[in-house]
């Protein structure tokens, strides 16, 4: 009984988030890249002080407002001693960037150059991004969030230019449809959970 009531919950939560995606579908397309790499890369390696950069290109589909920001695993977000700091960006490490008043057809942008701080020397921090899709005809909003890279800080220090020149990755014209990267990751989480639990019970 108790594993079928476990099994119930995640068929709903594996619902609810089928629900959401089509949602923000019918909203913006979005891609993230670290590094011009797409979204989430799950190798990333800097020293302390190497420049690496984030952005964030969103193709409005309606009316929507956008806010975004960076946050680390394991760190809350008014830690003053985080593993990241921004060098240049719309906003600081942990702060809210937005984009507000553009409209359906319009492309916002959001950079950031961050490079890893002493407190993450030695260890593997994922780098975390989050959105706020904030449809105004429909005055309601749609959050998200996930790993943009997972990356691995070494116990040097880099020697180098803390600028970091990237290519445009929207500069095609073409508009991504692809979803969530950590979306897609936890569904297949889910189903692999729900093979187990099936399995168990024949």
């Amino acid at each position: 009984m108790k594993k079928l009531r476990i099994l119930l919950i995640l068929n709903v939560l594996l619902c609810l988030m089928c629900n959401v995606n089509a949602n923000i579908d019918e909203l913006v397309e979005y891609e993230v890249y670290y590094n011009d790499q797409t979204a989430t890369v799950f190798n990333a390696d800097l020293k302390v002080g190497e420049p690496a950069t984030i952005k964030a290109v969103v193709y409005l589909k309606k009316n929507v407002d956008v806010s975004t920001g960076l946050t680390a695993t394991g760190f809350k977000y008014n830690d003053p001693n985080q593993p990241y700091k921004v060098i240049e960006g719309p906003s600081e490490f942990t702060k809210t960037a937005r984009h507000h008043g553009h409209n359906a057809t319009e492309t916002v942008t959001f950079e950031w150059i961050i490079c890893p701080t002493d407190v993450a020397a030695g260890w593997t921090i994922p780098l975390n991004i989050d959105f706020k899709f904030f449809d105004r005809d429909e005055k309601e909003g749609f959050p998200i969030y996930f790993t943009a890279a997972n990356i691995c800080v070494s116990d040097e220090r880099y020697s180098g230019s803390t600028t970091h020149t990237t290519t445009n990755p929207s500069s095609t014209g073409e508009h991504s449809s692809e979803g969530s990267p950590g979306f897609g990751v936890l569904t297949v989480v889910l189903s692999i959970t729900l093979m187990v639990f099936w399995k168990r019970r024949k």
